[in-house]
């Protein structure tokens, strides 16, 4: 297979997100497979290909049909492999796209275990997650085309049956700080008792807030929890608490990991898995699920549920998911200690770089966010804060004009994210970023970022 179909392949198998547009980029303003030249620092909105992981596009992929349900398992063992302490199997797997298709999981196991219950579900961050995890929590089909490339009713209901209401908590408040929604979330779940609850909560949103998880355990037992940690900027320890807890943790390999977008997985405690086998299935609930999911994208935990679903092959999401775990298995390799000092040196440069800038302000509370992601509002030339649209015009211009950092002639950041009165945009590394700046020439690495703060904060001051 030639290096033309293999580009295609990387950009297929998802929604509309993954298309190149007329000007050569998908909605983010970048090309996954134009690599070269780029100073990325955001691997919380897109990620293009590496020149490590540039070598996937000079692959034979025709094993990628042959060879497809080996592969996949596979890839199961390696993400298990990583994320299970040595001689333990915690969890299933169930594949999709993204962040985005994972969340229609919880509603979907809810009505096999507690068939036609009505369905109360609590959502945090809601304006920090992806732009179609709220419909598809909601039972909805987010997008106008599904992982086969098969159109479907964007906004429509995937199954009639369902009934399902959303309460949601915001992440930040009109002074852009950080909620705290504990309280109000135990309430919630205390006087929603003839329902089926799900707490979803995040661990990592676009700003890095972290939700306390510590409130599980204190609260009904006949929860279902989901725990978002698709930017995966996270450790095995928490992985592995939160099932311990109980919790379904979503994760991908497209954010912190910086495959291209999109390759995300559900981790399903056994315990789960083994409800849902053993649940009399109804048929009919299932309906509508089957253009979401696949057979394949079930592991062996699933054995009885995954019969229910088409035996169709997403190719380019398994590309995707071995370019991840490429990653994966490659900054798994560095010392935790290592890698953290990394990140808090860049930390401590950027948010130096900003404290220093005329035009550009941290966000409240840094402290209760991931620390490989800087979130901050921008000013322009008169003063005032650039509202969201403002913010995307900004992302668009800078990172579609040729910009010369050392060796690189095109920047790319985080894209804007909207709160209840503002909005913010972000630079954030990953795991790539940590491979290259734990390497010789440090300070030279570290000084193309405060090029990069002194731009955007040249910029503002210019933008009108």
């Amino acid at each position: 297979m030639n290096v033309e179909t293999s580009s295609h392949l990387v950009v297929s198998g998802g929604d509309e997100r993954l298309d190149i547009l007329e000007d050569g980029f998908n909605k983010y303003h970048i090309n996954p497979m134009e690599y070269e030249g780029i100073f990325l620092r955001g691997s919380c909105t897109c990620s293009p290909l590496n020149p490590i992981t540039g070598k996937f596009l000079n692959e034979d992929f025709t094993r990628y049909e042959e060879s497809f349900l080996e592969i996949r398992k596979e890839q199961a063992y390696r993400i298990k492999k990583l994320l299970n302490y040595e001689g333990k199997d915690k969890f299933g797997l169930v594949f999709g796209p993204s962040g985005s298709d994972l969340a229609y999981l919880p509603a979907m196991f809810s009505n096999i275990l507690y068939p036609k219950k009505p369905i109360e579900l609590l959502l945090t961050c809601p304006e920090e997650l992806g732009s179609g995890s709220q419909l598809a929590y909601l039972g909805k089909y987010y997008a106008g085309r599904n992982q086969f490339d098969e159109a479907i009713e964007k906004g429509e209901d995937i199954n009639s049956g369902y009934d399902i209401s959303m309460k949601r908590y915001t992440a930040r408040n009109n002074n852009g700080e950080v909620n705290r929604n504990e309280n109000d979330i135990s309430l919630r779940i205390k006087t929603h008792s003839d329902k089926s609850v799900i707490g979803a909560l995040v661990i990592g949103s676009k700003s890095g807030i972290e939700d306390d998880v510590t409130i599980i355990p204190k609260l009904s037992k006949d929860v279902m929890w989901v725990v978002d940690l698709c930017q995966f900027r996270n450790s095995k320890k928490l992985v592995n608490e939160l099932i311990d807890m109980g919790c379904m943790v979503m994760i991908t390999g497209s954010k912190f990991y910086m495959a291209p977008p999109f390759c995300g997985v559900m981790l399903v405690p056994n315990e789960m898995c083994e409800k849902l086998n053993k649940a009399q299935v109804q048929k009919d609930l299932l309906k509508g699920f089957d253009k979401i999911f696949s057979y394949y994208d079930f592991t062996d935990e699933f054995s009885a549920l995954a019969q229910y679903f088409p035996k169709k092959k997403n190719k380019g999401l398994l590309l995707r998911w071995e370019i991840g775990l490429d990653e994966m298995e490659r900054f798994n390799k560095i010392p935790r200690e290592k890698s953290n000092d990394v990140i808090n040196l860049w930390n401590a440069i950027v948010r130096e770089c900003i404290a220093k800038s005329n035009n550009l302000e941290l966000m409240p509370n840094q402290e209760r966010t991931n620390r490989s992601i800087i979130s901050f509002r921008v000013k322009k030339s008169n003063g005032e804060y650039m509202e969201y649209d403002e913010l995307k015009d900004f992302f668009a211009e800078i990172t579609s004009e040729e910009i010369r950092i050392g060796k690189f002639n095109k920047i790319f950041i985080g894209q804007p994210v909207r709160y209840s009165c503002g909005a913010f945009i972000r630079v954030a590394i990953g795991a790539y970023n940590i491979y290259q700046l734990q390497q010789k020439e440090i300070a030279v690495r570290y000084d193309w970022d405060r090029q990069l703060m002194k731009i955007l904060d040249d910029k503002a001051g210019s933008f009108n």
